[in-house]
């Protein structure tokens, strides 16, 4: 039987970590009997340090898995994917974001190094969020394998009932965003606060991650909560009737993924969705960077007919791009499963 393990560095219901492993470590163990599992903590055999790595789950359930999938997480080394190695274990690397091209990711890898560069390149194989990103990992001169596996979104969506109402927000954690985003937000959004009367939630501010309110936005036009596990998700964004997402043409942005679309639109909250980038080319509610065209689009939103149209044009779209999705990252997976396995 198949053994799989995704170490997260963050809690399995949270963002990326319920994507890329929660789900998909769920639906292997219902598809195909996998011993699966999404796991926050590292151990060894008992009695035997050099031994197998074994790993932790939230409930405390200690796996010892044939493969291992890494996420981002700033603790794992070199000399874990080694000892995994010599043990016959399989290590796969899983990533989202170019990490790379990353604004700050000089300065980063200095003043806060995570490591990644020690382990990533010698991975028995990647599994990346998009074919631009594995294409990115291929010129950067990756030899394994590399496997483009969409976000495992779920297509049965959030279980929410928004209304239509004068609140316009969004769901970003501002230190994972380039200036460029946060200044298009700046420059497009925060004008219509007071010219529509509107406020603003932001979901995932906390005193780390950033807020707006330290980019200078009226405290009394903005609701700051953090960031919650997906299954809350609903309720962290109660009262929020238009969603407002901001993407700038940074190289850091070619490799993003529409996650934070599907999320607000599965919950049936219309986008205003402002880029010229060409990942949010088919998302509904694109509208191009222009000050006058977003406050049209946001103006027509505040009018409940044409909101409750666009509503469930939203649903409709997110429940189609995560069907597809799940399809083709289960797909991947298996794929790159048995690559890795038949060597």
């Amino acid at each position: 039987m198949t053994s799989i393990a995704y170490l997260c560095a963050r809690h399995p219901l949270l963002g990326g970590e319920y994507y890329r492993a929660f789900r998909p470590a769920l639906l292997a163990n219902h598809k195909w009997g996998w011993e699966a599992a999404a796991c926050t903590h590292m151990a060894t055999e008992e009695d035997n340090d050099g031994g197998k790595l074994s790993f932790i789950t939230p409930n405390q359930t200690v796996v010892t898995p044939k493969i291992i999938v890494v996420r981002p997480i700033r603790e794992w080394r070199k000399e874990w994917s080694d000892q995994a190695k010599a043990n016959g274990q399989i290590i796969i690397a899983d990533l989202d974001d170019d990490v790379w091209a990353h604004e700050k990711y000089d300065a980063l890898a200095v003043s806060d190094p995570d490591h990644y560069n020690e382990w990533f390149w010698e991975a028995d194989a990647v599994m990346v969020s998009t074919q631009h990103l594995a294409k990115r990992v291929r010129e950067l001169g990756h030899r394994s394998p590399v496997v483009a596996a969409p976000n495992c979104y779920d297509p049965f969506g959030l279980n929410s009932n928004p209304r239509p109402g004068n609140m316009i927000g969004t769901r970003l954690w501002m230190s994972g965003r380039m200036e460029a985003d946060l200044e298009m937000y700046d420059n497009l959004i925060l004008p219509l606060l007071e010219d529509l009367d509107l406020r603003f939630l932001h979901v995932g501010a906390d005193e780390i991650q950033g807020r707006f309110v330290d980019r200078g936005w009226p405290d009394e036009r903005l609701v700051e909560r953090r960031s919650v596990v997906i299954p809350l998700l609903a309720q962290a964004l109660e009262g929020l009737s238009i969603g407002a997402i901001c993407v700038s043409d940074h190289a850091y942005n070619d490799a993003r993924t529409e996650t934070h679309a599907v999320e607000l639109a599965s919950g049936g909250i219309p986008l205003v969705a402002v880029t010229d980038h060409t990942l949010y080319k088919r998302i509904p509610g694109r509208v191009m960077v222009d000050k006058d065209v977003v406050r049209n689009r946001v103006q027509a939103l505040l009018e409940p007919e044409f909101w409750t149209k666009e509503s469930d044009r939203s649903r409709r779209w997110a429940r189609r791009i995560s069907q597809k999705a799940e399809n083709s990252h289960m797909e991947s997976l298996l794929k790159v499963a048995n690559l890795v396995l038949s060597r």
